[in-house]
């Protein structure tokens, strides 16, 4: 066994190379074809000019929409070695682990044909002439109530074993089977390519329920469905802690809106902020000791933190008369926030140190026009920050570097809205009506592939969980 993920020289380059080449024998012209590419490249619509029009980005720069060609690695996984009496379950663990590969934009699944030959020693050179970078190797065995999974990785390309380990899993019916293998799945990711992976992550939002608007929870790709509050009333902005156990939101259900704090287990909700006026916007600091929010001050809004270690003592943060400063979000190294704030008289993100100081403008400023800015969240990896912004009146997902450079949109069909980044900082879901309907999509923004994760009702405000994690036990 290795440590980590490497290079894999001039094997991978040629095949790169012969990936690119064909790309670029393909006309671009033919969209609906092209979007089944790991890569296209979109040119935005030119905005309409009217009276107070909402634009975010300057009209004299031109912000394209590239996403730039990507190689993604074969991998493949033959069938899981098992038992009779776990075939069923062996054959379910297989699906979904295919499945989570797929959705984490690192590999290229590779299928196995019924005339390759499984059995005996690794056959390298075979797997290689098939494509594969890497083979994961899968065998089922124990008791049908507490199965193991063993999972082994091998790199076909320098021909030696890189990771294997066996991960315990409930029965095939048990309501934790999914998440069980999800956190399988993102181990092989992260011995494949050293980021983590999100497939064992899970996403709140708010959508509506039959008292008023509710918070929901789904899995990372798009199974398990579940209505979390029941408070009939109105519930936004759901936030997660960083343990994954809990979930922030504000709420209309008490006197006045203030912010509750849920247990996804057993399912219950305490009060956690009620200052005078209304409370909303939660979001907990990285690593769980702080909770930054939005509370009214003498007719205004303006961020505060709470310490959630003594459960007390809210501190404003902001300090600016006749505007608002709403929606913060932390750094990952939660020394900064990141906010929108109309105190330029356009809605705008801002960043600022917890320490003190004046807050800085991320997004341009555009003299006499009706900008709008909002909904900023802070990258895990803390290279960008996503929000979304209006072009021509429609809000679209933009990101940007915390210094301000590097402003980049990512959508432009529909509205796009309420961004949220995943664990891995190469994901986002967010609110849209891109075909049609109101959903909620993900998007790789490094590939510019998406994929839709809620379709119909109203679900927006999008929160995406950190990792769900398990133990499972390393294989000498």
């Amino acid at each position: 066994m290795t440590p980590g993920p490497r290079s894999h020289g001039p094997v991978v380059e040629r095949r790169r190379s012969v990936f690119l080449e064909m790309l670029n024998q393909l006309s671009i012209r033919k969209a609906g074809a092209t979007a089944m590419l790991v890569s296209l490249m979109i040119v935005p619509a030119t905005a309409v000019a009217q009276e107070a029009q909402r634009d975010s980005i300057p009209t004299d720069v031109r912000v394209g929409i590239v996403y730039q060609p990507a190689y993604r690695p074969g991998i493949v996984m033959p069938e899981i070695q098992a038992p009779p009496e776990l075939r069923e379950l062996a054959d379910s663990v297989r699906t979904i682990i295919l499945r989570d590969l797929d959705f984490s934009d690192g590999f290229q699944v590779l299928r196995v044909g019924a005339e390759v030959p499984l059995g005996g020693p690794v056959n390298y050179d075979l797997w290689d002439q098939l494509g594969a970078v890497w083979l994961l190797i899968g065998s089922l065995e124990g008791p049908m109530v507490s199965p193991v999974l063993r999972l082994s990785l091998h790199d076909v390309v320098y021909r030696l074993l890189q990771e294997v380990r066996e991960f315990e899993l409930p029965p095939l019916r048990h309501r934790d089977l999914r998440l069980s293998v999800h956190r399988a799945s993102d181990e092989v990711v992260r011995w494949a390519t050293g980021r983590p992976g999100t497939a064992a992550t899970r996403i709140a939002y708010v959508d509506q329920g039959p008292g008023g608007s509710e918070i929901f929870l789904i899995d990372s790709d798009g199974f398990g469905r579940r209505q979390l509050t029941r408070d009939s009333s109105i519930a936004l902005s759901p936030a997660w802690s960083p343990s994954g156990d809990l979930i922030a939101y504000m709420s209309y259900k008490g006197e006045d809106p203030a912010i509750f704090e849920l247990a996804i287990n057993p399912g219950r909700s305490s009060l956690l902020v009620d200052l005078p006026g209304m409370d909303l916007t939660p979001a907990y600091s990285p690593d769980g000791t702080q909770l930054a929010f939005a509370a009214t001050v003498d007719g205004r809004i303006e961020v505060h933190v709470y310490d959630l270690v003594r459960r007390c003592c809210p501190e404003r943060k902001t300090f600016v008369r006749y505007s608002n400063s709403l929606s913060p979000t932390f750094s990952p190294d939660g020394r900064r926030l990141a906010f929108n704030s109309d105190r330029l008289g356009q809605l705008h993100i801002f960043t600022q140190d917890l320490g003190g100081g004046s807050a800085e403008l991320l997004t341009p400023y555009i003299y006499d026009r009706s900008v709008h800015n909002a909904g900023p969240d802070w990258s895990p990896t803390g290279d960008r920050i996503a929000f979304h912004g209006w072009v021509g009146g429609v809000p679209q997902i933009f990101t940007v570097a915390p210094d301000g450079r590097g402003l980049r949109q990512l959508t432009q069909d529909g509205r796009n809205e309420d961004p949220s980044w995943a664990l891995d900082g190469r994901h986002i879901v967010f609110a849209s009506t891109r075909d049609g309907v109101a959903g909620l999509w993900i998007l790789d923004v490094v590939s510019g592939r998406i994929r839709q994760l809620v379709r119909g009702g109203n679900p927006r405000l999008p929160d995406w969980s950190g990792p769900l994690d398990s133990p499972s036990r390393s294989v000498e």
